[in-house]
């Protein structure tokens, strides 16, 4: 049999030509049912991708009010100022254009668009006005983008208020602490665009609502936040004090009225913002109160006990004397007095540090240290704001002097928010209590005992006594017809990197006032007082007290 070669390689070609087309056509067909069924949203979405715009639509922080629902803090309308350095023409002309409504120097804003080479921000949050005057020049290279810059209203709250940061996070104060419930969460719109950006009509447009920041309701009383300011600078003018700090609280929910804070133009010790929270002192006398309460507590000591006070006491031998070059073993009372016999009452009466030192003098540092800790000294009381201290004991508690200068207040550093928190259990029958700087609607009462009823009392009564008795060191508060008790309060500062100062007091007042909302603790306390005017002495009594008295005016209804 002749095989036709030819013939059997043209029928060949023609199958393989045959087959490659229903290859290539099933193939076809296969990809357009993908297109059109089964891979189409997959399709659609990617052809959407190269469309897609998105938008972010910006969550409104929420505003801050005070306790009255005056508003402290809130968002205005503002304008970024962007420069697109590639774009820019004459940066002559535009710089010196921007210079004045900036308030930038000329040749800064050159600089600046000469070493860029990408987009930047030349500044942000410029007023509203301002930034639409520059819009209104519609120069290539300057873009003009909608922001919001944060207002502080009331210059008094600003420290607490804090601050946040040009894209709205906060970074101080209660803007930081809050951050996550004031700041919201920004919504985006997505929509087709046609090249040119313009938007698709028919096209497809998918709206994510923002979540606004919620509202800050403080606890805080502006108008007394201003008083309690102002009363701090005339007591910085007479004191010659480095800085006044000011807070008061309701002693049942822990919420805090007062928080102020006032420095002097030459303040170089004590520059730190939210003070009463962050730094601590050794509060001396104002500390008292617990450290003889130690012993009553305890069932060792009574009121009406009576004890032999001279006006010096040796820790150390020859210590008092004139000639005596070793440690300081000297304790003396504030003012030079014969010996008199004092009943336990008497000693915090007249604030005696001799007494004091004697009624504590068989009892272990451990159990004054214990029972200091129950009222929350060494330990932060949880108030709202950042780098709060906790304060501190001494860690060296086995000198000849130690357990005499805890006695007094000495050796032991609290803060203010300490010191009100301790006093408010005092006042509030004996019971725990949370400071905050919130309002809250309903505020759960802490119902957990640190102290008993009957020994809240008891150290009331005494408290009381310092305004009511004779010889009490707080005797000026006296107001016919109100309790009032507290406690003076006034050490030798000690400065960074000097020591203690021979000239400069830490003089205070706490105590406490009632009312129909129940007793109001307060604290007033000037940092590095060195003068007053209304006695020889620098204390507690003369320089403190009688702010606590003008602000404790403004709690008592008038008649």
């Amino acid at each position: 049999m002749i095989v036709n070669y030819k013939k059997v390689k043209l029928v060949t070609i023609f199958i393989s030509i045959l087959l490659f087309t229903a290859t290539s056509f099933y193939l076809f067909i296969d990809e357009v049912y993908k297109l059109q069924f089964s891979d189409s949203e997959y399709y659609r979405n990617q052809a959407f991708s190269y469309r897609e715009k998105i938008e972010i639509i910006e969550a409104s922080r929420g505003a801050i009010l005070d306790r009255n629902y005056i508003v402290m803090a809130d968002n205005i309308s503002s304008f970024n100022v962007g420069i697109n350095p590639k774009k820019i023409k004459n940066i002559k002309e535009i710089s010196e254009l921007l210079s004045p409504l900036l308030n930038m120097k000329s040749n800064n804003i050159i600089e600046k668009i000469e070493s860029s080479l990408n987009y930047f921000y030349l500044k942000r949050n410029v007023d509203f006005e301002v930034g639409e005057k520059i819009k209104n020049w519609n120069y290539d290279g300057i873009n003009i983008e909608p922001s919001h810059r944060r207002i502080i209203y009331s210059s008094s709250m600003s420290k607490l208020i804090g601050q946040v940061d040009p894209d709205g996070n906060g970074i101080e104060g209660l803007e930081l602490f809050f951050d996550n419930k004031l700041r919201g969460i920004d919504g985006k719109l997505r929509y087709e665009a046609a090249p040119n950006g313009d938007v698709i009509p028919q096209g497809e447009i998918n709206t994510i609502d923002p979540v606004h920041g919620e509202d800050l309701i403080l606890s805080l009383d502006s108008e007394l936040q201003y008083i309690a300011e102002n009363l701090c600078e005339e007591a910085i003018t007479e004191t010659g004090s480095y800085k006044c700090s000011v807070v008061f609280a309701n002693a049942k929910t822990g919420q805090i009225i007062i928080s102020a804070e006032k420095s002097s133009l030459d303040n170089i010790y004590f520059d730190i913002n939210l003070i009463s929270a962050r730094a601590s002192y050794e509060p001396g006398s104002a500390l008292k109160i617990f450290t003889i309460g130690t012993l009553i507590d305890q069932g060792s000591l009574k009121e009406d006990d009576i004890f032999y006070v001279e006006d010096e006491i040796e820790i150390i031998k020859n210590s008092c004397q004139k000639l005596y070059k070793g440690l300081n073993g000297c304790f003396k009372d504030f003012l030079n007095h014969d010996p008199y016999e004092l009943s336990v009452k008497e000693i915090i009466e007249r604030s005696s540090n001799v007494g004091t030192i004697k009624i504590t003098e068989n009892t272990k540092i451990e159990d004054i240290e214990s029972y200091l800790k129950k009222f929350g000294f060494g330990e932060k009381t949880g108030v709202e704001l950042t780098g709060e201290t906790k304060g501190s004991f001494m860690e060296y508690k086995q000198c000849l002097t130690c357990l005499s200068s805890i006695s007094i207040g000495y050796s032991v550093n609290v803060s203010q928010y300490q010191i009100v928190r301790a006093y408010s259990i005092i006042a509030n029958g004996g019971h725990d209590v949370k400071l905050s700087l919130i309002q809250k609607d309903k505020v759960e009462i802490n119902n957990n005992p640190v102290i008993s009823e009957d020994m809240s009392n008891r150290l009331k009564e005494l408290l009381i006594n310092v305004v009511e008795g004779d010889n009490g060191t707080g005797k000026s508060l006296r107001t016919e017809g109100y309790i009032i008790g507290g406690k003076t309060g006034t050490t030798r500062t000690h400065l960074e990197g000097v020591g203690y100062s021979d000239s400069r007091f830490n003089t205070s007042f706490t105590g406490f006032v009632e009312t129909r909302e129940g007793p109001i603790v307060g604290s007033i306390l000037l940092w590095g007082a060195n003068i007053s005017q209304t006695s020889e002495y620098v204390s507690g009594g003369s320089t403190a007290a009688p702010i606590f008295k003008n602000i404790i005016s403004y709690f008592i209804p008038e008649e």
